[in-house]
């Protein structure tokens, strides 16, 4: 049975048969796709309003979308996002953060998880080479499985950042524009995405100028869906070949290709050994299955 699964999750073998049907609801279906911005005449000036409009100078996206945007009601500073963004869990020392993330309960989702969806694992990891206890491991410390996708309004999180955060700000600016962009693309009110306190959403936790750069339509439905499990495992998994993963890799020390992949997912060695140390739990559960 151990040797079967194992076989089965692997790269290199047999492509598979088909994958399961979406486990949530479309992204736009989310969002509330039939939402139509009003034309207003000026956004109100404030720094991060200026730097999309100048991050935005020259795309798709008109000016009237993103002082609709601007103007919403909603549209706050969050002073919880400020508190968070100075002392993010990253910056625990190792056995703090060991301790707070790898969890018997999480090891045991992610195991479940696997042997879930060993079929979707399969064929992603076919496609683009990566390992799939990697890719697994890495929804794992982001949402739980896609449990735990944050109640933050991204667009309040960024704005907030930008404002507030002057280390970060021209950042954030980039990643507004970029969700303006994408809730363009999705005709969704920017207001409706919610993540985390950093701005990142969905089930992989992208933040949105990397999920217009690496996201992945991989149940071929037309769009490149958040909450949608094939999606967000081969984007993830695109992301980390884009970032320097060597297809085949075999190497999950601090030297091979991985490491580095996963640290350009998050910039935090923390993160990197927690999730290669993820990846290791679940592969010896799931081979003495």
């Amino acid at each position: 049975m151990r040797a079967l699964l194992l076989a089965f999750l692997l790269p290199g073998l047999a492509a598979a048969e088909g994958l399961p049907p979406l486990e949530d609801e479309g992204f736009a279906v989310k969002l509330r796709a039939s939402w139509v911005p009003a034309v207003v005449d000026a956004g109100p000036v404030d720094p991060a309003y200026q730097m999309v409009v100048e991050n935005l100078k020259g795309t798709e996206v008109p000016k009237s979308f993103i002082d609709a945007a601007f103007t919403d009601p909603a549209v706050a500073v969050d002073t919880k996002v400020v508190e968070l963004i100075n002392r993010p869990t990253e910056s625990l020392t190792w056995e703090e953060y060991r301790k707070l993330v790898l969890t018997e309960a999480r090891i045991a989702a992610g195991v479940k998880f696997v042997q879930e969806r060993a079929d979707l694992l399969k064929a992603v990891s076919e496609r683009t080479g990566v390992d799939p206890f990697v890719y697994t491991a890495i929804v794992g410390v982001e949402t739980t499985y896609g449990r735990n996708r944050g109640s933050y309004k991204v667009f309040n999180s960024l704005y907030t950042i930008a404002n507030r955060v002057p280390r970060r700000s021209q950042w954030a600016g980039r990643e507004l524009a970029a969700l303006l962009r994408l809730c363009l693309r999705e005709k969704a009110p920017p207001m409706s995405v919610v993540g985390s306190y950093a701005g990142a959403f969905g089930f992989g936790q992208f933040m949105p100028s990397s999920f217009l750069s690496y996201a992945v339509d991989f149940d071929s439905d037309g769009r490149s869906d958040p909450y949608a499990w094939p999606d967000v495992l081969a984007s993830v998994a695109n992301y980390l070949v884009k970032n320097g993963y060597k297809p085949g890799e075999t190497d999950f020390s601090s030297k091979g290709s991985a490491y580095k992949a996963v640290f350009a997912y998050n910039h935090s060695d923390n993160y990197v050994r927690v999730v290669l140390e993820l990846r290791a739990e679940i592969l010896k559960r799931v081979s003495q299955a």
